[in-house]
């Protein structure tokens, strides 16, 4: 919660920070790439390695890392110095999200998959949540630089909690050690089962469109429907405060009704899409909490059971693996959404970005409703996990 904290508050001043730094539309996408080509590039590797050599010492160089990072955001006067610290700030999360999720999962028990990782996210949703509107009151009463430093203190925070409190995770579980697959041929593996390629179409596409959204919705927030960074903030953490109210909840429906988790994924993904289809549509700011409250509800839906079915996939491959791939799938999105983004805005304009990713949202969750549903019979992995 205290890492994500620290997110949560650059969310609603990052973009119009690289504006005042000169930054063009197009920019803008690639800078906030950088974070998430970090995040893709690294977390396979760092959680393949955390299933060998353990998790805490990642997440404690993770933290302080973004602790020094954040008190570099408050010298910058450049955008390419901007764009370094933001893809290194990726780097930095490698280390600490993905391979809190990978402990989490080591220390689920069997059919509480739903409940216990949803639970984790619980509190992590809760820092991202809070975070925005940190940011966006501080940038507007303080200054543009008083958000940096909140978040070096909650980072350090985060260091001195998992110091202190976390111990070191019990042995991961997963497939027998004559049956691990070798480093690299690892990756190839947790990609080819048929679950996977299901959680990453659907992944990979609301990576798209969410971190496109959150690129290019501030600056439409401001400059279309003539709001403040403040209000910004709100509406961006009423979305997130949504989603962290009913994970838990829901990841307890997955635990009940595991053999419908694909359904779950597909309304989910499908309502949350189509939710920011509309928001092009109206200008209001009690309109526009109103569809990032539903998109947060439905994105809850689907999230719920992906995590479940990753941190179920991650029993026999290795969490570390499934996570690290997991989080290199979501970051390919976080790359090709602000881009994706800032190329039409630059063609078009803001709204059209928002249709278009929606309908990549749509197309990418089918893809993934189709790979969850339906499964070839008696598959290796199938056999070697219902047999454990």
């Amino acid at each position: 919660m205290a890492a994500m904290l620290g997110m949560g508050i650059l969310l609603p001043i990052l973009t119009p920070f690289a504006k005042q730094l000169g930054a063009s539309g197009a920019i803008v996408g690639v800078i906030f790439a950088g974070y998430a080509l970090a995040r893709g590039l690294f977390s396979p590797f760092f959680g393949r390695i955390s299933d060998r050599v353990g998790r805490k010492n990642f997440m404690l160089v993770g933290l302080a890392l973004y602790a020094l990072l954040a008190l570099g955001y408050s010298q910058l006067h450049s955008v390419l110095l901007l764009a370094v610290l933001w893809f290194f700030q990726g780097a930095a999360s490698a280390m600490v999200t993905p391979i809190a999720q990978s402990y989490i999962g080591d220390i689920t028990p069997v059919g509480q998959e739903g409940r216990i990782m949803n639970l984790f996210y619980l509190g992590q949703f809760g820092g991202i949540a809070i975070g925005p509107v940190i940011g966006g009151y501080l940038a507007d009463h303080v200054s543009m630089v008083a958000p940096f430093y909140v978040m070096t203190i909650a980072a350090v925070l985060g260091f001195v909690l998992v110091y202190f409190v976390v111990a070191k995770a019990p042995s991961a579980t997963h497939a027998d050690e004559d049956e691990k697959p070798e480093f690299i041929d690892s990756f190839k593996t947790v990609v080819k089962d048929r679950k996977m390629k299901g959680i990453l179409y659907y992944i990979v596409g609301r990576g798209f469109y969410r971190w496109g959204f959150n690129s290019f919705f501030p600056i439409y927030a401001v400059t279309i429907a003539s709001l403040s960074k403040s209000q910004v903030g709100l509406i961006i953490s009423s979305y997130m405060v949504t989603g962290t109210l009913f994970q838990y909840p829901f990841g307890s429906l997955a635990d009940r009704f595991s053999k419908h988790r694909s359904e779950m994924v597909a309304i989910g993904g499908g309502f949350a899409a189509v939710s920011m289809l509309l928001v092009p549509m109206v200008e209001h700011m009690t309109w526009l909490i109103i569809l990032v409250v539903i998109m947060g509800i439905f994105s809850a839906v689907s999230r719920a059971s992906t995590v479940a079915i990753r941190t179920e996939r991650g029993r026999y491959y290795g969490q570390g693996a499934v996570t690290g791939v997991f989080t290199a799938g979501f970051s390919a999105g976080q790359v090709l959404g602000p881009v994706g983004f800032g190329i039409i805005t630059q063609i078009l304009n803001i709204p059209a970005s928002f249709y278009i990713g929606a309908l990549v949202g749509l197309l990418t969750t089918g893809l993934s409703y189709w790979y969850l549903w339906y499964q070839p019979k008696s598959t290796k992995s199938e056999i070697n996990l219902s047999s454990r």
